[in-house]
């Protein structure tokens, strides 16, 4: 555990150490702060309530984390230093684990950096905390599932470019998967909507916490660390 925590802190710090994280956050914030309050038109609307944040929140995060988490062992393939790190006492699974760990990081000052959108929605009138508790702990669930496939899709490649699509194509089909429910037998759809995270998010942001959503979020991620795992060490035994 404690490899597991000091690669993560490691790899929490090295996004700060460039612009791109910095970056990455502010465009999320202007992106939803203009979705919220220009383009549906918040305050005209005297609503009191978080539905469009989290409508929008998932979509964004299809782009957003496969972003973050394109370099996480790319970038390290690309500059040799993958090679180095193979050589180390360190378990492939404790590598990704820790590289995961420091990208979730970064996932949780996003979303406390969001928290500046109910505080103001909140003024407009009395906000239902269940639905916004509910939603940001889907938020975190689902945006974990999200990094663990992205880094999934950066131990595939050492071109960061192509992490990102990788990444960005599997969270979009995890995510968008309901939207194909039609065109499967009527069987199937049951089995096929199940499968869709937007199902289960749109269940959080009810503020229902269902075990059945965290429980297939973690098992994408677990998933996700396993096969990226053997992804690593087919390398290893191939030197």
């Amino acid at each position: 555990m404690g490899t597991i925590w000091a690669i993560g802190k490691r790899e929490f710090a090295s996004f700060f150490n460039s612009p791109v994280a910095y970056l990455a956050i502010c465009l999320f914030l202007f992106a939803i702060g203009a979705m919220f309050f220009w383009w549906e038109d918040f305050i005209d609307q005297g609503q009191t309530t978080m539905r469009t944040f989290f409508e929008w929140v998932p979509w964004l995060f299809i782009f957003l984390l496969p972003a973050i988490s394109m370099r996480l062992v790319a970038e390290e393939k690309r500059t040799g230093s993958f090679e180095m790190l193979i050589t180390m006492p360190i378990r492939d699974a404790e590598l990704l684990l820790g590289k995961l760990l420091g990208a979730s990081l970064f996932l949780v000052v996003t979303l406390v950096l969001t928290l500046a959108y109910p505080l103001v929605i909140n003024q407009y009138g009395s906000l239902d905390l269940g639905p916004v508790l509910g939603g940001y702990i889907g938020l975190f669930f689902v945006g974990l599932a999200f990094l663990s496939l992205g880094l999934l899709a950066s131990t595939w490649t050492k071109n960061q470019i192509v992490a990102f699509l990788l990444g960005a194509v599997l969270c979009a089909f995890f995510f968008g998967l309901h939207k194909f429910v039609g065109v499967f037998s009527p069987g199937l759809r049951d089995t096929v909507a199940v499968l869709s995270l937007s199902d289960h998010f749109e269940t959080f942001a009810k503020g229902v916490i269902d075990t059945r959503g965290l429980i297939y979020c973690l098992s994408i991620t677990i998933l996700s660390v396993l096969i990226g795992t053997y992804s690593l060490e087919s390398r290893r035994w191939s030197r």
